[in-house]
């Protein structure tokens, strides 16, 4: 199925659940799905990108300062990268992953090509340490909600397979 229609449905999932304002529909690494989507009437509220995809700049100068831009960082330089980036142009950091995860093996690769996943109190600190918020995902399952959210980041978000 093509990734705007997939897009139009989460869209309409939303809508219909009454969560239009509330629900934040992001796509992950493709500006170019963000903006056909919009220009079809199809409700996102911006995108994802890790820091070897499309570069922050360029997302926020053809979405503008009103859609959301995310970024993740590697899982290896993360504590360090947020102590030191540039968020001028970032509405919050996507960290992780909390375990592997199905849904995206390569999700938090160190160096070595092992996943370095991030604990409760990782996450915790990164909260902490970061001057914009922080959004948890990678392998988070519905039990985890209760932990993180004691953790002080700013939300999560969850792929059930």
């Amino acid at each position: 199925m093509p990734l705007i229609q997939l897009t139009h449905q989460a869209a309409e999932v939303i809508e219909e659940a009454g969560k239009s304002q509330e629900v934040a529909l992001l796509v992950n690494d493709r500006l170019d799905i963000v903006l056909a989507a919009r220009k079809q009437g199809i409700k996102v509220d911006g995108i994802h990108v890790g820091q070897k995809d499309i570069p922050v700049d360029v997302c926020r100068e053809y979405l503008g300062e009103e859609l959301i831009v995310g970024l993740s960082a590697r899982a290896d330089e993360l504590f360090e990268y947020i102590k030191t980036a540039d968020v001028s142009q970032l509405d919050y950091f996507g960290v992780g992953p909390l375990r592997e995860t199905q849904t995206k093996p390569d999700c938090g690769l160190g160096q070595d090509g092992k996943v370095i996943s991030k604990s409760f109190d990782d996450i915790a600190k990164i909260a902490e340490l970061s001057s914009i918020p922080v959004v948890v995902g990678g392998g988070v399952k519905l039990a985890d909600i209760p932990s993180l959210a004691q953790t002080g980041a700013d939300g999560f978000f969850v792929c059930q397979l």
